[in-house]
């Protein structure tokens, strides 16, 4: 069936997104979701960001204070997907105030989106020596061995952490989602969807939740459930850009370039949307295509 060659040509393209941007519900399947700073100090060093422009004077904080400058300056970098620069200020934030979990965990998150999972792991480690017991921590860490392909050890995980007392609604919902990554990655794609929707029982609008089930069914073969469920995805309310892209994708693969094209003319300019679903439209044919994201 034509469907189900487009949902085993779309599996390696998830598994790339999951690698590359597995943030705050950053590129397609997904795990959640600055200024020149002295970090000679850092136990992990890194590039400097290649960025796209200034940011906006308005978004970084105006106090005296560097600390809480470097964390707005951080956590814009984040909101801007630029996540080595972000890494960049929370390593020098952790080097400042070592026993800070939080900034070694903003830390971890940032190295885990950029693909440097030994990096990450080896901050959550260190850091958990400090806190064993910081739930938030061994989420991350549990997040970390997924999108580095160890998907058994990450799955433990976060099956000792859901089984811990007092695990609130919205963590149960991420963990769940976690868990339905690492089936997906292993190409169980129906043990994937019961995870989700085991999310969904906790938080029925979960965005993340929906995104990676709507996706699991295209990677599945069932283009037509899987538009279905990124549409109610886009209506949630914490959907971002990445939902409309993935629905825009699945469209293409359909043959619904119009409303494709309209919805990645929301996000990008003119000149690349007729490009952009050409693209979309032909990726389950692009063998080279496949083989070269799986890679990166």
């Amino acid at each position: 069936m034509r469907y189900q060659r487009i949902g085993r040509g779309l599996a390696p393209l998830c598994f790339a997104a999951l690698l590359a941007g597995c943030g705050q519900v950053d590129s397609m399947l997904v795990l959640n979701d600055d200024g020149g700073s002295d970090i000679s100090k850092s136990k992990v060093s890194y590039t400097d960001s290649k960025s796209r422009g200034a940011p906006a004077p308005g978004a970084l904080s105006r106090e005296n204070d560097p600390v809480v400058f470097l964390e707005s300056a951080a956590q814009f970098a984040q909101q801007q997907r630029e996540y080595d620069t972000a890494a960049k200020h929370w390593a020098h934030l952790s080097s400042i105030k070592p026993n800070n979990m939080t900034y070694a965990r903003n830390l971890a998150v940032s190295l885990r989106v950029l693909g440097r999972h030994e990096d990450a792991e080896r901050v959550l480690l260190q850091a958990l020596r400090e806190k064993p017991d910081d739930i938030d921590l061994s989420e991350e860490m549990a997040k970390t061995l997924i999108a580095s392909g160890r998907l058994r050890d990450g799955v433990v995980l976060i099956e000792r952490l859901n089984g811990m007392p007092g695990v609130d609604k919205a963590r149960a919902a991420r963990l769940y989602s976690a868990t339905g990554v690492a089936f997906d990655r292993a190409e169980k794609h129906t043990r994937a969807q019961a995870q989700y929707k085991r999310a969904l029982e906790a938080e029925p609008f979960n965005a993340m939740a929906l995104n990676n089930l709507g996706l699991s069914y295209a990677m599945d073969g069932d283009l037509d459930l899987a538009e279905k469920t990124l549409r109610r995805a886009l209506v949630a309310p914490t959907a971002g850009t990445q939902v409309r892209q993935n629905l825009a994708m699945v469209l293409s693969l359909k043959g619904g370039t119009d409303e494709a094209r309209r919805l990645v003319g929301q996000d990008l300019p003119p000149s690349m949307v007729s490009q952009t679903v050409a693209y979309y439209g032909g990726i389950a044919d692009q063998r080279d295509v496949w083989r070269d994201a799986a890679a990166e």
